[in-house]
């Protein structure tokens, strides 16, 4: 499969991670902007975000570079976390101190086994509230086209006063559809089990006797997946192999009408153009 048709299977399935946008160890803003850009253009039309990527970062370069184009996109974000005081208190150092921390392997690592602590969570309907209307200002747009929770812990799911107040404002036009980000299978189960999800975000790889009764109830509900995790689905050896084993994982994935979209989380054109020309010489022995 040639041309148009490799172009809808990145336009139709494909989207963008967008985590690493505006972080510490992620690119500077004018490469962001490069990327988001060359993403469009090579056919990707769904970008995922949140309000605690890049402290926000990520949304407001997403919403500047997208600009015009808001329309003509898919755009994902989420709501439950936020970042404590003392980070918000340092923020306004990030630009200066991002550089150096960038050059050195020591602050790379401080700054990687950081981000493994867990964040705190408000899923209350002020905390909530706040939040999303404070996304939607950095996307510079009024409405999300998938509004989620982040990683909601099992409890607020089964009460699902949470997933109310997304159903409120999506009553209001603040978004298109609700649902959950995930950060297991398990826990997408439990998500599938309120009607009022119309997505779930999660991990998807390696698969599991588990991941395929997931994908067969979303199925059978109609419910949006959007499957997460992909590059990191094996640690071999070599990076050779990692990429061997992704690229097999991503080929079996598109296979599979259930995952609605596959992100692809990378701050670097040249990885980007490696998965595309994966899809296309997938599409292409498909044929």
């Amino acid at each position: 499969m040639n041309g148009p048709a490799a172009f809808d299977v990145v336009q139709q399935r494909l989207g963008l991670g967008c985590a690493r946008l505006g972080s510490v160890l992620g690119r500077d803003r004018a490469n962001a902007f490069t990327l988001i850009q060359a993403a469009y253009d090579r056919g990707i039309r769904f970008f995922d975000t949140a309000n605690i990527y890049g402290q926000g970062e990520s949304e407001r370069i997403l919403g500047a570079a997208l600009g015009s184009r808001r329309k003509r996109v898919t755009l994902v974000t989420k709501a439950g976390q936020y970042f404590p005081a003392w980070m918000r208190i340092a923020k306004p150092l990030k630009s200066t101190v991002a550089p150096l921390i960038r050059r050195s392997g020591a602050g790379r690592h401080l700054i990687s086994k950081a981000r493994e602590a867990p964040l705190p969570q408000n899923f209350s309907d002020h905390g909530l509230r706040a939040s999303i209307d404070a996304s939607l200002r950095r996307l510079n747009t009024d409405y999300a086209d998938i509004l989620l929770l982040h990683s909601p812990p099992a409890d607020v799911i089964a009460r699902g006063d949470a997933l109310g107040l997304l159903d409120k404002m999506r009553d209001a036009g603040k978004a298109i559809k609700i649902g959950i980000s995930c950060e297991d299978v398990q826990t997408g189960l439990l998500a599938l089990d309120d009607p009022r999800v119309d997505a779930v975000e999660l991990p998807l790889w390696p698969p599991t006797e588990m991941t395929d009764r997931f994908l067969d109830r979303a199925r059978r509900q109609a419910v949006f997946v959007i499957g997460r995790g992909l590059i990191n689905t094996a640690q071999p050896a070599s990076s050779n192999d990692r990429w061997s084993a992704a690229q097999a994982a991503l080929t079996a994935s598109l296979a599979r009408s259930e995952i609605s979209r596959v992100l692809i989380g990378t701050t670097r054109l040249a990885h980007l153009d490696q998965v595309l020309d994966a899809v296309r010489r997938a599409e292409t022995s498909c044929s």
